[in-house]
């Protein structure tokens, strides 16, 4: 699923993500294959404000301080949200066990269900 930013919240993150990203590669230069990719990277960054709700609280009144409307933050982060609760809870749809190609003992809820009568 693809998610199109707003110029003003990506311009304003754009700034911390570079700062992580040299942070991260400081800290171990091994993972450097997933930071040469620019989605993986930018997913892990947005994850990682995600997990910690302290970060996440000083990242959104940051950018409400920056003038940013507080429907385009939410909206943007709700999607992250709701993967780390899936993760969390193994509970995918089944159309996301076959786009992603999850095995079936990663999954312990599958969130649609089917009646054939």
């Amino acid at each position: 699923m693809e998610i199109i930013l707003n110029c003003d919240l990506e311009y304003q993150l754009k700034k911390d993500f570079k700062k992580f990203k040299t942070l991260m590669l400081d800290l171990d230069e091994k993972n450097i294959d997933i930071f040469e990719d620019e989605d993986k990277a930018w997913n892990l960054y947005i994850m990682s404000i995600v997990y910690c709700n302290h970060n996440l609280k000083k990242c959104v009144n940051k950018l409400k301080s920056k003038g940013i409307d507080s429907k385009i933050i939410n909206k943007y982060f709700y999607y992250f949200i709701k993967m780390k609760y899936k993760m969390e809870h193994k509970q995918y749809s089944w159309n996301e066990q076959m786009e992603w190609s999850l095995d079936l003992e990663d999954v312990e809820i599958s969130t649609t269900k089917m009646s054939f009568f």
